[in-house]
Formats: structure tokens, C-alpha cells, sequence
């Protein structure tokens, strides 16, 4: 049975670079995922991923249109980023047997003709969002820019007749010069102790933002739509972006990206792919549901059993869990797990032009069962002192290392839990060495730690082998607070790691998810966990294993090649060098020092290696000694061309078992 799938990009408002950028990540993304299900579904069905690029506007529409004609029977695809495209593209699907995925809350959804919303924007919590600043500025003008789509309709019904809000709407400007005569006319008379909400459009809040910059605004402004990655040099005043999905991206995503780009990536580029990605989740998702599917179903590709199978993720039965979202469909087809942060943008981390960082605000506002929910956040950073032990055979490793906390609780260290805490090793002791009030309520407490860390150590390589070492963190209690993820910015590099390099660091969220039997029928349902994580990735200091270890072994093999020049009447010598050298590798192997008696490591690959080679030289002598002196001198011949090739054909074999080492290392990996 096979099935079809289109995912496709339409190229954003962004540099032709960075679009060209997020199209070779996706390209290259949907190929391993197609591995990874071809993998998973054993021969159950066959999914065709394609993907395609296209240009903006009508023309590239034209391009889609073109490639849909391609599919006859019900195959798999997705909506446009821009939501004005969406009836032209279903009025075209109309007479096509299709499933569609969008993310356009606007859209009249009729999941009898398999439509499914993935949208996550929850709407009023972008509202309760701007009720509390709008609170905060009484007395004060806020000034409301929008284009009458959105929130406009919400937020003017509730603040129009307020004598301090005044609106404007840029609904019929499109040019660009009346775009910023309409913005410089409007803040004219601008205060610094007044609110800007902006609903409005890219061509414009773009345009609101650099004027802004240009006469060094430092006014609080709340941005409710788009993404502003790539597309704003820096941001020097006050803003808050309400609407998106969390800051730091999942463990998952960053595994993907790094396959993709090994040599490494900014993590702005990081962000840009990132907000990309959903398109990924797309295959995903199909290929979980399919798996629900029976043979029979999938054969006729029966409608109502893949629909049936993709609503069955309904949050509570299942949950979809991807690289980097999750979905649960109701019955309409609309996504239930809404994501709706709120960042600020401070300048301490604005290090150059398009590079600007986003942190969690200090007010969260999430929808529970249909009532807004107001959470403040905690946010901590780590300040590594020094990594004692590296125990690999034990697997733990020790660190010793100053945590930030900056929350509005008076004990923080109390709602924290450091998940990865050694279980056969119990270390952990801490002691407040800091603190200071802060604004809002806030304050800033400093502690001193040590304590002994999990991981899963990789020590087959050894002593060319990379390690993951990371902490993992959680609260104890998520009703009131939300724990912010370090920002790859603010990681510390800069400690001591004995016989060890940093060679990258990483931080992120680790998902996962549960099946849980729940009261006294043991019900089942499921559950989506997660854990903030930070890490390095450390590759050992060989210098000094391969000096001890290389030299003599240079010396050992130089003799069994030296042995095999010796002519016939000196054969009883070449036995007795071989012996010798047989006897010293044995020696030499015992003196070097393994992190893992159980593991077959590279130092005991060489040492196989240099016995069968050893071995066979010795036995070839010996055998050949008592035979004629052409066949000794046939056999010696045969060796000085076999030895040389098998020494090189190990050193390439070593090299990429080393590199795929290197690609073994998973950021998404339980202990």
C-alpha cells in the first residue's frame, strides 16, 4: 500500500539565503525521516514523501497547483503560511481526495472532508496578556495598531471608549512611504511612559519597530503576531512578544539538525530552522496514524479509519509527540495543545545585527480546561567551577558549580529537581552564598553545588571518544511556575574538564512520552513529560594514551615487518623476533588503561589486529622454514605486500568508526 505525502515551503519574508537555508534543512530533514519510518512500519505500507519549493505569491501557488496534479488517489499535505492562500488551495483540492493540515484558526474547519488544525495560538491567553499592562499603565496613553484581523475585533469592544486608548488601523495603506508617514504621524507626540500594542502584519510592525529604534524608544510595546527571527536588527526598547512556541528547542530537532550539519550551526539559524520544522511533524504524524490503520484498512485506503486513527490522538487515549511539537485532536479536528509564550528580548544578550535572543517574560498565561491560568517563571543558570570525575565505568561524573536563581519564591532551590542526580552515587550538598531583591518581587539567589551527575557514557572508541555530560532539571510543582531554559547564550565554556576538551555545548528540552494507568479500573491515557536540559559535549586528550601506547607499538610492528626481510637460514631468528614481539604486545596491553573492561574500545581493536598479524607472520615462518627455500621466500614476499595493506586498511576502518562515534552522539537520549 502506498500513500503520498507533499510538504512543501513557500519562500517567507527573509534574506534568499535564509530561505534557501530553511529549504535545504527541510529537503534534507524529510529524507531522514523517511528512513526513520521506512524503518519503524515493517513493510506495513509504503509512504512517498515529496517535497517541494516554491516562490511567493500567485506564482508560486501556480508551482503547487502543478504538483498537486499529480496525485489522483487520497494522499497527504498542508496548508500555506499565509492564510489568505488557503481557499484558493482547497478550492483547487476540491474535486481530490485528500487529507489537509493548517495551521489558520480562521479557517471554516469540516473534518468530514479531512481537514485537521494544527494551530497552537491560544488567543485569550494573548488577551489576558495585554488586560494586565494595560492595567498597569492607568493614566497613560496606549496606542493600538492593527490591520482588523485577530485580536482587533476583541481588544477594541473591551478598551475603544477608554479615554487613554486610541487605535489605529492600517487596514487600506499598503504603500510603503504612507506606511511610515502614518507611523512618524502617530507617535509624533510620543511619551516614554506609554504602551504600544502592535497586531499588525510584517510589512508593518517591521516598519513600527525600526522607527522606533530610530528615535531610541524605550516604551513597553506588545507584539501579538509573526515571527521576528532574522528580521529585526536589534531590539533597544521594551518589547514583549506574545504568541509562540517555547525559546529553547527540543533535544529531538537539534539531534535532526546536527545530522543534517555536522560542522555546526548559529543558534539564531537554530531559531530560524526550528520555527520551520512543523512541516516536519507532518510525516510524522501520518506515518503514527497509518500504524493504527489494519492491513485490511490500509489496503483500501479507507477514509474513516485514517481519519478515525489521526483523531485518536485526542490528548487523552494518545498524544502525538514529534521532534519538537505534540498534538491531540478534538473531535472537530482543531489541535487542543495550545503553546502561547511570552518573551522579552533582553539587550544583554544582543550581540550583532539579526542576532536577538529571546527569554521567557516573567508573566505566563496558559489556557487549563478553558479558564487562563497565570504562571511566573523561574530562571536559572549554571556556572561551572570545575568537573572533578569522569567515571565511565560507574557512569556518573562530578561537578562542582554556582546556581543562579531568579524567581519570586523565597526558597527556590526547594521547586527545583536535577533529574540526571547519580542513583548509585548519591552526592549532592549546596549552600546559599548570595542574594538580592530584585524588581517586581523578583530576587536573585546564588548557591554553591557539588554533586554527582548520571549520563550514559560511549566508550567503545576509546581513547578517541566523545562524551555527553549534561544536567537536567524539572520543578516540583508546574501549577505556578515554568522553569526557563538556559539560553545557548548564556551556556558556560569556561571551566576545567581533567583530560578533556569542550568541544560544543547544548541546551534544550528532552520529551517524552508516558502511558499511565490511571485509578481504580487502570484506565489507560497518556502524558507528555518534560525536562529543561544543559550540557557539553567533551572529547578526551589522547596525546598522552597514544605516546604510551603508539610508541611501542611503532617499535613492534616495525619488528614483525623487519622479521619478514630475513632470509631463509635466519628464519629460527625471525621466530624468535616474532615471539618476542608477540609476548611484549601482550605486556602492553595489559599496562594500558581501559574506562570500560567490557567494551571492545579501539585500543583492543588494535592490539586483535596487531596479534592475527603477528600470529599469521610467525605461523607462515615457521610452517614455511621447514619447506623448500622458494616457498619460504614466496610466502615472505606475499606478507611484505599483505602486512603493509592490512595496517592501512585498519587505520581507514578506525578513522570512520571514530567519525560515526561522533555522529552516536545523541542529545535526545535517555540514561
Amino acid at each position: 500500500m502506498k500513500f503520498d505525502c507533499l510538504v512543501w515551503y513557500s519562500k517567507l519574508a527573509l534574506p534568499p539565503e535564509d530561505n534557501n537555508f530553511v529549504s535545504n534543512f527541510l529537503e534534507q530533514g524529510l529524507k531522514i525521516i523517511s528512513d526513520e519510518i521506512k524503518s519503524k512500519n515493517h513493510n506495513k505500507y509504503e509512504l512517498n514523501i515529496e517535497y517541494l519549493y516554491i516562490d511567493k505569491g500567485e506564482n508560486g501557488l501556480k508551482q503547487l497547483f502543478n504538483k498537486l496534479d499529480n496525485y489522483k488517489d487520497y494522499f497527504f499535505t498542508h496548508g500555506h503560511a499565509i492564510t489568505k492562500y488557503h481557499k484558493p488551495i482547497l478550492e483547487y483540492l476540491s474535486n481530490k481526495k485528500f487529507y489537509y493540515f493548517h495551521h489558520d484558526l480562521s479557517l471554516e474547519m469540516n473534518v468530514n472532508k479531512n481537514m485537521f488544525c494544527l494551530a497552537k495560538v491560544d488567543r485569550n491567553s494573548k488577551l489576558n496578556l495585554i488586560d494586565d499592562e494595560i492595567e498597569n499603565f492607568k493614566g497613560k496613553k496606549i496606542y493600538f495598531l492593527h490591520n482588523e484581523l485577530r485580536l482587533s475585533d476583541q481588544i477594541l469592544d473591551k478598551y475603544k471608549n477608554q479615554e487613554n486608548f486610541i487605535d489605529f488601523s492600517f487596514k487600506s495603506i499598503e504603500d510603503e512611504n504612507d506606511i511610515k508617514l502614518k507611523i512618524k504621524d502617530i507617535f509624533s507626540k510620543l511619551n516614554s511612559d506609554e504602551l504600544i500594542i502592535v497586531d499588525i502584519n510584517l510589512k508593518y510592525f517591521r516598519e513600527i519597530f525600526s522607527y522606533l529604534e530610530e528615535i531610541n524608544s524605550k516604551n513597553k510595546v506588545i507584539n501579538t503576531f509573526g515571527s521576528l527571527e532574522n528580521r529585526l536588527k536589534k531590539v533597544s526598547f521594551d518589547l514583549i512578544q506574545a504568541g509562540g512556541n517555547i525559546t529553547i528547542p527540543s533535544l529531538s530537532i537539534q539531534d535532526l539538525i546536527n545530522k543534517i550539519y555536522p560542522g555546526g550551526i548559529s543558534a539564531n539559524q537554530k531559531t530560524l530552522l526550528s520555527d520551520s520544522a512543523f512541516r516536519l511533524e507532518i510525516p510524522l504524524l501520518i506515518s503514527q496514524a497509518l500504524n493504527k490503520c489494519d492491513d485490511v484498512d490500509l489496503e483500501k485506503k479507507d477514509p474513516d479509519k485514517i481519519k478515525s486513527a489521526i483523531l485518536s490522538f485526542d490528548g487523552e487515549r494518545d498524544i502525538f509527540l514529534g521532534k519538537r511539537l505534540q498534538y491531540g485532536f478534538g473531535k472537530d479536528g482543531k489541535n487542543i495543545f495550545k503553546e502561547n509564550y511570552c518573551y522579552t528580548f533582553p539587550s544583554s544578550l544582543q550581540t550583532k545585527d539579526f542576532v536577538v535572543p529571546k527569554i521567557l517574560y516573567p508573566k505566563q498565561y496558559k489556557t487549563i480546561n478553558n479558564k487562563v491560568k497565570k504562571f511566573s517563571v523561574i530562571y536559572s543558570y549554571i556556572d561551572v567551577e570545575r568537573v572533578t570525575n569522569i567515571d565511565i565505568k560507574s557512569r556518573y561524573w562530578t561537578a562542582e558549580f554556582y546556581l543562579d536563581i531568579v524567581s519570586d519564591l523565597k526558597d527556590p532551590i526547594d521547586e527545583l529537581i536535577f533529574n540526571n542526580l547519580s542513583a548509585l552515587n548519591d552526592k549532592f550538598s549546596y549552600k546559599l552564598i548570595f542574594e538580592k531583591l530584585e524588581k517586581n518581587g523578583y530576587n536573585t539567589k546564588r548557591y554553591y553545588i557539588v554533586a554527582n551527575f548520571d549520563f550514559l557514557p560511549l566508550a567503545d572508541n576509546y581513547p578517541f571518544d566523545w562524551q555527553n555530560l549534561y544536567i537536567a532539571q524539572t520543578l516540583k510543582n508546574n501549577e505556578k511556575h515554568i522553569l526557563q531554559p538556559i539560553p545557548q547564550e548564556l551556556i558556560d565554556q569556561d571551566f576545567d574538564v581533567n583530560e578533556w576538551d569542550i568541544e560544543n555545548s547544548f541546551s534544550g528540552i528532552k520529551y517524552k512520552k508516558n502511558k499511565l494507568f490511571k485509578d481504580t479500573d487502570l484506565k489507560k491515557t497518556a502524558d507528555i513529560s518534560s525536562e529543561n536540559r544543559v550540557g557539553w559535549i567533551l572529547k578526551r586528550k589522547n596525546t598522552a594514551t597514544l605516546l604510551k601506547i603508539g610508541i611501542p607499538m611503532f617499535f613492534l610492528i616495525f619488528l614483525v615487518y623487519y622479521s619478514i626481510f630475513l632470509d631463509y637460514d635466519n628464519a629460527s631468528q625471525s621466530i624468535g623476533i616474532l615471539t618476542t614481539t608477540f609476548l611484549s604486545a601482550i605486556a602492553l596491553y595489559f599496562s594500558v588503561e581501559k574506562p570500560e573492561p567490557k567494551k571492545m574500545t579501539i585500543i583492543d581493536l588494535i592490539f586483535v589486529w596487531f596479534y592475527v598479524v603477528n600470529g599469521i607472520t610467525v605461523v607462515s615462518c615457521g610452517l614455511t622454514s621447514f619447506f623448500s627455500e622458494n616457498i619460504f621466500y614466496t610466502t615472505s614476499t606475499i606478507l611484505k605486500v599483505i602486512v603493509p595493506i592490512s595496517l592501512i586498511s585498519m587505520a581507514i576502518y578506525l578513522y570512520k568508526r571514530i567519525q560515526r562515534n561522533r555522529e552516536d552522539i545523541l542529545l535526545d537520549r535517555d540514561i
